[in-house]
């Protein structure tokens, strides 16, 4: 899925906040589904029967745990009525999934890197201070955008590129 929002710690914030909302829809209906049970448990056992009271609670705790359970088909509904113009979180929103963020961390790191490869050969073509800072600026980027990969193997292959960068950085130092 191809994305607009490539913002990794705001795709991981709202992946969380997905994954609490899907932990939620269903962990409140069995705990209310366990009430009632227990609501039912203590009118059976008790002398008096108060049918109207248990009515009350069951009833209410059942439609809680329904509007519960129904939260992220609601809040899917109402953002796909939302015309996707310039809504940005809108569309991290529904980018929001972590093999996304996966994906666009690894670009994100991989579009670092090559701005460091420009930076690294203007640097050696042309040892000045300015070069060297820039060089280094985008060092920095590439060294946070790497650091955001979240798959083991790409990590370390782009961490050994980012040393490769650097010793090339520093064999030029102006």
């Amino acid at each position: 899925m191809e994305s607009a929002c490539n913002d990794i710690e705001l795709l991981n914030i709202l992946s969380i906040f997905k994954s609490l909302i899907g932990l939620i829809t269903i962990l409140v209906p069995v705990i209310l589904g366990i009430f009632v049970i227990i609501d039912i448990i203590k009118t059976i056992s008790s002398s008096e029967v108060e049918s109207k009271k248990l009515t009350k609670s069951i009833s209410t705790r059942i439609i809680a745990a329904v509007l519960i359970f129904l939260i992220p088909s609601l809040l899917n509904f109402v953002i796909g009525l939302i015309p996707m113009g310039n809504l940005y979180y809108i569309d991290c929103y529904n980018s929001a999934t972590k093999e996304n963020v996966a994906n666009i961390s690894e670009q994100n790191a991989i579009n670092s890197l090559s701005n460091l490869s420009s930076f690294v050969t203007n640097l050696e073509n042309n040892k000045n201070k300015s070069n060297y800072n820039a060089a280094m600026l985008a060092y920095e980027q590439a060294r946070k955008d790497v650091k955001l990969i979240t798959d083991k193997a790409i990590k370390e292959e782009k961490q050994e590129e980012l040393k490769n960068y650097k010793s090339r950085i520093d064999a030029n130092k102006p």
